[in-house]
Parts: structure tokens; sequence; C-alpha cells
């Protein structure tokens, strides 16, 4: 009987702490996947803004290439220069992740794939965060160059105005009332060579950022697709 009354103390202590992991493992699950929803739509919205700002980039390229032309076309340099001046660097929620894996409770996941996935996906948001980094310094460079060629002032004004910079959908903004009789501070053809350069150059990040993005959209998804798999998210 003594025996029988320990095993059975010992089957209820293992169903109950059987619960209580399945329990947590739900809650991680439920705070996860609303982190990696908000993400992946912040993700989208930064992909189309940053397609749309390397589009621009390209023509303020071909504008400065030609000095004649930058001369006759100031208040599109003005314009144009607002989506290279923007340096988009929304990082991905980590605060549910890294209380996963630091914890030690990713343990609670039973799906080898699942636990593999949000590993795999964690990875690559350290690898985002390396390259961001990366970028601080040249984006500062790039606008202490930006500052020599024009007035940042009507530039920042209309970021604002158009919501470039939010997260919010991108308003169709008239840049008359922004940059109508501007003038360049230089039409020096050599400098106006070098800021070109500089804008090729943040094109060059663009388009990386628009892979880093990317990738992070395409694990979190993966994550996003076990998680409802398992747990039958709507």
């Amino acid at each position: 009987m003594l025996f029988l009354a320990v095993f059975c103390g010992f089957l209820a202590e293992y169903q109950l702490e059987h619960y209580i992991e399945k329990q947590r493992a739900k809650d991680f699950a439920i705070s996860l996947h609303r982190d990696l929803v908000a993400d992946t739509a912040v993700f989208t919205s930064n992909i189309e803004r940053l397609k749309i700002c390397t589009k621009k980039i390209d023509t303020l390229v071909g504008i400065l290439s030609n000095t004649k032309e930058a001369q006759n076309k100031v208040s599109s340099i003005y314009h144009l220069s607002a989506y290279a001046f923007i340096a988009p660097a929304s990082s991905p929620t980590e605060s549910t992740l890294q209380q996963l894996l630091n914890s030690g409770s990713l343990r609670y996941f039973k799906d080898n794939l699942l636990v593999d996935s949000i590993k795999i996906y964690n990875n690559s948001i350290q690898l985002f965060k390396i390259f961001s980094a990366s970028t601080v310094s040249f984006n500062l460079e790039f606008r202490k160059n930006q500052l020599q060629i024009i007035e940042i002032k009507p530039v920042i004004e209309f970021l604002e105005e158009s919501k470039l910079v939010s997260d919010n959908t991108i308003k169709n903004v008239s840049d008359s009332a922004f940059f109508t009789n501007r003038q360049l501070l230089t039409s020096e053809p050599l400098r106006l060579k070098d800021y070109a350069n500089w804008c090729a150059l943040k094109k060059f990040y663009f388009t990386n950022s628009i892979a880093q993005y990317k990738r992070l959209h395409f694990q979190a998804t993966d994550v996003l697709r076990l998680l409802t798999g398992q747990y039958h998210y709507k």
C-alpha cells in the first residue's frame, strides 16, 4: 500500500509537471506568435519602402551625373534626396525569443522542426543586427556629404509629412510645397559627382537591407507556420 501511495504520488507530480510545461509552452507560443505577426508586417512595409527608395535613388544618380541636367532639376534633386536620406532601422522584437533561449524554456516545445526554425530565425536576427550596426557610420558620413549639396530642413519636413520614415502607409505628398525655388549649395561638377557616388553606395546598402528583411520575413513566416500547425492559430 505504501509503495502504491508513493507511486500514485509520483504519477500525480509527473502529470502536474507535464501540465505546467504544456501550459508554459502554450503561453510562450502565444507571445511569440504575436511578436512574429507584428514583425512580418513591419518587414513587408520596410521592403516596399526600400524598393521605392532604390528606384528614386537610381533617378537621382542619373540627374547628378549630368551637370547641366542637375542645374535644371534642382527641385527633383531635393525631392529624390529625401528618399536617400532615410535609414530604416526597424529591428525584430526579441523579448519573447530571447526569454525562450536564455531561460532554457525552448525545451517546452516538443516539435524539433519548430525548435530548429526558432534557432535559425534567431541566428538571422543576430546577423541583421551586425549588418545594421555596420551601416550607422556610413549613414552619418552620407548625411554629412548630403548637407554640402542641399538644405536639409525642407527634406525633413517632406519626410514627416509623407510618413516615409514611419511604419504607417506612405502618403502621396506634392513636393512643390517643400522644394520649389530651392537652390543647391554647390553646383561644382566634382561635388555633384561625389554626391552621386555616395547615393549609389546608399542604394547598395538599401539593396542589402531588402535582402536582410526578406530573409527575416521568410524565416519568421516559417516559425509562424509551425506554430500555427501545432497550436492551431487562425
